[in-house]
């Protein structure tokens, strides 16, 4: 009896915390679960049940917050990207390159954190689905304009503009060679992608 006693309270406060929660951090909730899912299996494999049952929430509530499956997994791919660059802001008090390492070891201790939703997202931005495409190539223009405002550059020339469009491309596909091998260590990593990275000209 007191087992069951002591589910039954249990279970009440779980219940009792979720409805406690905010809108914004239920829907984080939902998000954070999917965001798991798409790093576990392909999205085709993913149900909404299957979403729900991870962020221990109901179908009729995460149907509540996204209509259709194709628009949760936009949002979460918006919120990912959305998450990765708000951890590699530049801090604009640091000089150029302690700036720009700052924000190099951010994105790869993201990326270490998130690694399967990082390959996920990078690889649904080649795929057939147009919205996923503009949230990755938005996600990439936004860093190099983030580049160019770090390196002062108020209006790339176009050779500028595809050296740093280049240098995203060369970023985006040495992280997913490290996550795929570890042949390095992230410091070595970070390095060489700063070494990498010269002054545009």
């Amino acid at each position: 009896m007191a087992i069951e006693s002591s589910g039954r309270t249990g279970a009440m406060q779980d219940r009792s915390t979720r409805r406690r929660l905010s809108v914004e951090d239920r829907r984080a909730e939902l998000l954070a679960a999917c965001l798991r899912l798409i790093g576990e299996r392909h999205w085709d494999e993913v149900s909404m049940a299957d979403v729900a049952e991870e962020a221990g929430a109901s179908k009729p509530l995460l149907y509540h917050y996204f209509s259709t499956k194709a628009e949760l997994y936009h949002a979460t791919v918006q919120s990912a990207a959305d998450e990765l660059r708000e951890a590699t802001r530049f801090d604009p008090n640091l000089p150029v390159e302690p700036r720009l390492r700052a924000a190099l070891d951010a994105h790869l201790d993201w990326i270490d954190d998130h690694a399967d939703a990082y390959r996920a997202i990078l690889q649904g931005g080649i795929s057939s689905d147009a919205a996923v495409q503009d949230i990755v190539e938005h996600s990439r223009a936004e860093v190099v304009e983030r580049l160019a405002e770090a390196f002062e550059l108020e209006v790339p020339t176009p050779h500028q503009r595809i050296m740093l469009r280049g240098w995203v491309g060369f970023l985006d596909a040495a992280c997913l060679d490290w996550l795929e091998t570890r042949a390095i260590t992230k410091t070595e990593l970070a390095d060489l992608l700063a070494d990498s990275m010269g002054t545009p000209r």
